[in-house]
């Protein structure tokens, strides 16, 4: 619905943008419940500002696709019927209480959203821990930024930015890796280019020529995934050349000698073999960097997506170490989350490794400690990442039954042939979503969920700023928020296996499950309330109500045991697919401005009609060696499957790369990616792939 803007709303909500980790905050112009007119809000952290899919994507609010009534598919091959909430709600926890009886709860998988709230995110991990007794709890980090998480907590004790957006203006120097961010944090990027205009030098390390390329001082065109030898070679030249901020290693850092001993082999002649970045680039940005008053790192999945992507982050932490660049004001590590709750989901405790506060299952006293804060004893066995879940499907002693919030897994998982087949297998699969979706046929329940615009709660943005969402309306036919959903499958659920008090799954409101938060990981969320985020922002950790919160991490120390940060080996391995004669190409997946991950809410908007296809990206050499016009239709071919695309060709893609956008459910990128994951954080291996063009 389309209204001119003199017409008086009958409302105006404040609230935050559902799509990307920046969380602009917005106002919702409202009239006759359809929203017709978004604007941004003044202040941190968009200041006004606001990309096109916070303004014009909200469509899919009102699409034909929401998902309005609880449906069942009483036997595997029947159809789903609608049913009443108790019927779908008893039918979810007798399946699941009997396959954990059956098979043992780690048979049972809990996969969370960064789409939901905090306060959703918390009681699904507590679903699975305290109700089922499993640590097999995730989201969808473990596809984006989990090699970040990984690198981080073990080198600094700390998995989030070091600092904060405001702060990118008093950035003498600006490092953007693996990360096109004028098109996925487009308000970001926008600040990062006005920085440079404003004589913060600007260093962009990217094989593509992404929009903060063209804006850079300075652009390191490295081959994709030879990032730890560019970063380790430009922190082995600050060492040799005596550029490094020695006393600052010696007072905050550990592992210097097993480090140096490491990159011995990583000089700038042969960073430039490997990386194809001249030697004199690689001098310059580690010189430019390291003699910076402040300095700061960004970067995304280009980093983080890659069979080594823990060791690509480990390399950007070395940098940042031993050029001082921590702890202060326009410096740090700053991974740029991909998703509107992303970090939230992880401070909560949906991951299998970690309760709320990032307080680890591995520690006996923690365990003991939830286990009294819960009144149910705590699983002493590991849980295991989504990735290796869904690899585990139909093996002796694998997950035989899926629980997802808020996620699609045929379009995000890699291999998608494979994620369909291992679907079929499983003895129970409950897809809780706001929308149909690639997954939703597969389901044996479908529980209709109430979007961000029709529910209370706090989205967490990739600065750790946790703020309120508010709702502008009644969701659609008998959806219920997650959080409602999720306390009556627990209740049941704790009833069914004899874990916990049922009564303990009672909540008035999402405020009442924030104030369990609070009270189970004090440290980083004490301070923080509802109703003190109604009179002014507030970032973890903010332990207690005098707070003001912290902006900028690592002032006194490192959150390590020793208080120093963790200098480590980040060895460089090929890809676990290279380019050969028959697939003589790179494929490189990611996203576009006008879509959205897997498309479910972007394509369900007007900006559906702006991005209409998949184009993919294709360097005008490998055009004409393989005969492809612009504009023509070709095929893009693994040795996992195909899909029909329209070749654009452009110098954006570097010779031998092709790139490919992963929004398009008809033509799924993910057909053609190989289900290889880096063996720390367990994260699929997007970024390459080895295909061949094809004329269509």
């Amino acid at each position: 619905m389309t209204l001119p803007l003199r017409v008086p709303p009958d409302r105006v909500v404040r609230t935050v943008c559902p799509y990307c980790g920046v969380g602009c905050r917005v106002d919702l112009y409202v009239k006759d419940e359809k929203i017709y007119r978004v604007m941004a809000q003044e202040g941190p952290p968009n200041y006004g500002a606001l990309c096109v899919k916070g303004r014009f994507g909200l469509g899919f609010l009102h699409h034909p696709d929401r998902l309005t009534t609880p449906l069942v598919r009483s036997q595997k091959g029947g159809a789903l019927e609608p049913a009443s909430w108790e019927e779908a709600l008893d039918f979810v926890a007798e399946r699941l209480a009997r396959i954990a009886g059956e098979h043992g709860p780690d048979a049972l998988y809990f996969v969370s959203s960064a789409k939901a709230t905090n306060e959703e995110n918390y009681l699904m991990q507590k679903l699975a821990r305290a109700a089922a007794g499993t640590h097999n709890v995730d989201h969808c980090a473990r596809l984006c930024h989990s090699s970040s998480t990984a690198a981080l907590s073990r080198a600094l004790g700390s998995a989030a930015m070091s600092n904060t957006i405001e702060e990118i203006p008093l950035s003498d120097v600006i490092v953007v890796t693996g990360s096109n961010t004028v098109e996925t944090h487009p308000v970001i990027g926008a600040m990062i280019k006005k920085a440079a205009r404003n004589g913060t030098f600007l260093i962009v390390a990217d094989p593509r020529r992404v929009g903060l390329a063209e804006a850079a001082h300075l652009w390191l065109r490295l081959r994709p995934g030879t990032d730890p030898v560019l970063f380790g070679a430009m922190a082995r030249h600050l060492v040799a050349s005596g550029r490094y901020d020695a006393g600052f290693v010696a007072r905050h850092a550990e592992g210097f000698e097993a480090w140096w001993e490491s990159v011995q082999d990583y000089t700038l002649e042969y960073a430039e073999q490997v990386t194809g970045v001249p030697a004199g680039k690689i001098q310059e940005a580690a010189e430019r960097y390291a003699a910076a008053g402040a300095a700061a790192i960004y970067w995304a999945m280009g980093i983080t997506q890659h069979n080594h992507g823990t060791e690509n982050v480990q390399a950007l932490v070395n940098l940042a170490v031993l050029a001082g660049q921590l702890g202060k004001p326009g410096a740090g590590l700053n991974p740029l989350r991909g998703q509107n709750n992303v970090q939230g989901a992880g401070d909560m405790g949906a991951l299998p490794n970690v309760y709320p506060g990032y307080q680890p299952t591995a520690d006996a006293a923690v365990r003991r400690r939830w286990a009294e804060f819960w009144g149910v004893p705590q699983p002493e066995r590991p849980g295991v990442t989504m990735t290796e879940a869904f690899e585990s499907i139909g093996r002796p002693g694998g997950v035989r039954a899926v629980y997802l919030m808020g996620e699609d897994p045929i379009t995000s998982e890699p291999y998608q042939d494979h994620v369909r087949a291992a679907l079929e297998e499983l003895d129970f699969l409950v897809v809780q979503d706001i929308l149909k979706n690639e997954t939703y046929p597969y389901a044996d329940v479908v529980l209709p969920a109430a979007s961000f615009a029709e529910k209370h709660g706090t989205f967490t943005n990739t600065d750790r700023r946790v703020q309120l969402i508010r709702p502008v309306f009644k969701a659609p036919g008998a959806a219920e928020p997650d959080w409602w959903i999720l306390s009556e499958v627990g209740r049941r659920l704790s009833r069914l296996t004899g874990r916990g008090d049922p009564e303990s799954w009672e909540y008035t409101g999402p405020d009442e499950v924030w104030e369990e938060v609070r009270r189970g990981a004090p440290r980083l969320f004490g301070g923080i309330g509802h109703a003190r985020l109604e009179r002014e922002d507030l970032r973890w950790p903010c332990a207690g109500e005098d707070s003001p919160g912290v902006s900028v991490l690592f002032t006194d120390g490192f959150y390590t045991p020793s208080k120093k940060a963790r200098l480590l080996p980040a060895p460089w391995r090929p890809p676990a697919e290279e380019p050969s004669d028959e697939f003589p190409l790179v494929l490189s997946t990611g996203r576009v401005l006008y879509h959205w991950h897997g498309g479910v809410l972007s394509r369900r908007s007007a900006l559906r009609e702006a991005y209409p296809e998949l184009k993919v990206e294709v360097n005008p050499a490998d055009a004409a060696r393989y005969g492809v016009r612009d504009g023509q239709k070709v095929w893009l071919v693994s040795r996992r499957g195909r899909i029909e695309a329209t070749a654009w060709v452009t110098d954006r893609a570097p010779e031998g790369v092709v790139f490919a956008p992963i929004h398009f459910a008809e033509q799924p990128a993910n057909r053609l990616t190989k289900n290889a994951y880096d063996p720390t954080s367990k994260i699929p291996s997007y970024k390459q792939s080895a295909v061949r063009l094809e004329p269509a």
